[in-house]
This record gives structure tokens, sequence and C-alpha cells, in this order.
């Protein structure tokens, strides 16, 4: 189980660390300060880490993008239940202004 969750972790932090230039940019020709860049890779980054700890999620089924403090998760997950504790845990990171919860229910994700 920890294996689980360390793999997980590894793959959290290379994907926050590859898209990093990606996000530097983001939104309609809106351009972030370095601050607010590294304030908002920091947010995803305990968001991801907040649903790696959690045994009602996968990290690797919800995607966490981060503009300004806003938070935006995609992804799917097997119930309506798992949608809604997404958003409750994503409130809960210290830094959240706002959560669009744009993940999906996928019943063939069920165990």
């Amino acid at each position: 189980m920890m294996t689980r969750k360390w793999m997980a972790a590894v793959l959290v932090g290379a994907g926050t660390a590859l898209s990093a230039t990606a996000h530097a940019a983001d939104g309609a020709g809106e351009k972030q300060s370095v601050g607010e860049y590294v304030s908002d890779a920091t947010i995803s980054t305990k968001v991801r880490a907040a649903f790696v700890g959690d045994k009602a999620l996968s990290a690797l089924d919800i995607a966490v993008e981060t503009n300004n403090g806003v938070v935006t998760l995609t992804g799917s997950v097997a119930t309506a239940e798992q949608v809604n504790h997404a958003a409750d845990v994503t409130r809960g990171v210290d830094g959240v202004k706002q959560v669009k919860n744009n993940i999906k229910v996928d019943p063939s994700k069920a165990k």
C-alpha cells in the first residue's frame, strides 16, 4: 500500500515539474508573475498530495490545474460522492480561493 502511495506521489511530482512551463502563461493572454505562478503550482501540488493521502480518491484519476488560486479539477471517478469529496478536499487546501469541479462520474471505475 505504501508503495502505491509513493509511486503516485512520484508521478504527481513529476507531472508538476514537467508541466511547469505550460502553465506559466495560462488563460486568455493573461500573464502571471513568477510569484503568482509559484503559488499556483504550490496549491496544485498540495491538492494532489491531499488526494494521494485520501483513501477515497485516486490522485491518478483527477487532474488539477490552478490559476490565480482558482483550482480546476478534471478527470473521472466512480461515484458522485467521490466528485463531491474531491471538491471538499480541495477547498480544505490553504490558498484555494475557488473550486471548478469538472470531474465526471464513470461507473466503470467502481471496484
